[in-house]
């Protein structure tokens, strides 16, 4: 008899807990202001090659455009771009794999790292029902300024969960892939009593074309919320002394930003070695033919 439950299923669970007591716990703290910023429109663009030994190096560029005051490319209004290079090294156990990643991150006035540690497994739920991915990740963020501006940004760590859920399914003759994420980050280093220990969340949805073997296109949606906290601010009167704005008590400030995107992946996989009788022997005579 199948036991009844399994470990990814209790570590779903367990996360989805600790998840909501988090977001609860900097809620419900004090009052909580939800303001609603542009709408945001990413591009990502990811390769990933397979190694013989099923490690994988992986590789992704990130553009991000939105009606913001400053960009580092007007005309695309793009106020946002990464490069990242990363390495992913499979157990014998093919559900789980460790790696690291290191992110170059472009911004108006500002150049970041991003430095990346993971623990992923892959599991599956019910019987071939949907995928089913938790990834435990930490990184240490590192801003540097370009241009001599006010303000300062500190380094600062945080750790991450992301859950994943995903279902391969067919349109007629057309293969596709739909996926639904959570993904969570909360400081390490929460030295200020003004800081939310939640960072930054992301709901999002994809659903790709699977193009071919080695092929995905998508598109997805997403809901980012980063959590900050606002001081108290006083009223504001025009020079006629009347009231333009009411002043407001301390207080949580979620941001939330409507995300739109479009994703290409390419996967760059090993051919497996055919142990048939007499190919060693046909590729000896096809080498031979070759250099003949």
């Amino acid at each position: 008899m199948k036991p009844i439950w399994k470990p990814s299923f209790v570590f779903f669970k367990v996360a989805l807990i600790y998840c909501f007591l988090l977001n609860s716990s900097s809620l419900s703290a004090q009052e909580t202001e939800k303001r609603y910023a542009d709408d945001s429109f990413w591009t990502l663009w990811n390769i990933d090659y397979q190694l013989p030994n099923n490690d994988s190096l992986f590789f992704e560029i990130n553009t991000r455009s939105s009606a913001f005051d400053s960009y580092i490319i007007e005309d695309l209004n793009m106020n946002r771009a990464h490069l990242m290079l990363g390495y992913a090294h499979k157990f014998k156990d093919p559900k789980l794999m460790i790696g690291a990643s290191i992110r170059s991150v472009f911004e108006p006035n500002w150049h970041v790292w991003y430095w990346r540690a993971f623990f992923q497994h892959n599991g599956i739920v019910g019987d071939n029902l949907v995928e089913f991915q938790k990834r435990l990740q930490y990184e240490y963020i590192t801003p540097n300024k370009t241009v001599d501006t006010p303000g300062t940004r500190e380094a600062f760590g945080r750790f991450g969960l992301w859950l994943m859920l995903g279902k391969n399914f067919n349109i007629s003759k057309s293969k596709w892939r739909g996926e639904f994420s959570y993904e969570l980050f909360v400081h390490q280093n929460d030295k200020s009593a003004e800081d939310r220990l939640v960072d930054l969340t992301r709901l999002r949805f994809d659903l790709f074309w699977v193009a071919s073997e080695n092929i995905r296109l998508g598109l997805f949606a997403m809901r980012d919320t980063q959590y900050y906290f606002a001081p108290a601010t006083g009223p504001r009167y025009d020079a006629d002394g009347n009231l333009i704005a009411e002043g407001k008590p301390e207080r949580n400030l979620n941001i939330i930003t409507p995300t739109y995107g479009f994703s290409f992946k390419y996967s760059i996989r090993q051919k497996e070695e055919c142990n048939c009788p007499g190919e060693k022997r046909r590729k000896k005579d096809a080498r031979k033919i070759l250099t003949s």
